[in-house]
């Protein structure tokens, strides 16, 4: 089985790194079907973008609150160009207009930053549930 792709998209990069480790101590303390992963930095949507061109993720974490563009608007750009991929978009504002009209376009789930591991592994584990349908599909 190959490994989950997973692209973290915030300008903070200590933001990113929390992601990546509280993701990977999920893996290792098992609470999550994979023990590893690939990941993928952007700290911009331009980057962003690039990356989820050429890596087509499983998963992306997608901060709103970007320096050059909105993340909801790269959640509608992904989705158009990959919609079986799970976004989870984080902020640091959780207007409740931000959750709502993230889920209307097609988020998975919402996380507010500061993240909690509750949070994340339950993200994990809507990625894991659709990773396990496509990759069962692709195999049919």
């Amino acid at each position: 089985m190959r490994q989950p792709k997973i692209l973290l998209v915030d300008d903070v990069d200590y933001s990113r790194q929390l992601l990546r480790n509280n993701i990977m101590a999920l893996a290792a303390t098992k609470l999550l079907k994979n023990r590893s992963y690939n990941f993928f930095n952007a700290g911009t949507a331009t980057d962003a973008n690039i990356l989820f061109r050429l890596h087509q993720p499983d998963v992306v974490f997608l901060d709103i609150e970007l320096p050059d563009q909105s993340g909801l608007e790269l959640l509608a750009q992904f989705k158009q160009q990959k919609p079986e991929c799970c976004i989870v978009m984080i902020s640091g504002a959780s207007t409740l207009e931000n959750v709502t009209q993230s889920i209307k376009m097609g988020a998975a789930t919402f996380i507010v930053k500061p993240f909690s591991g509750d949070k994340i592994l339950a993200a994990m584990r809507l990625m894991e549930k659709r990773f396990h349908q496509i990759t069962t599909l692709n195999d049919s």
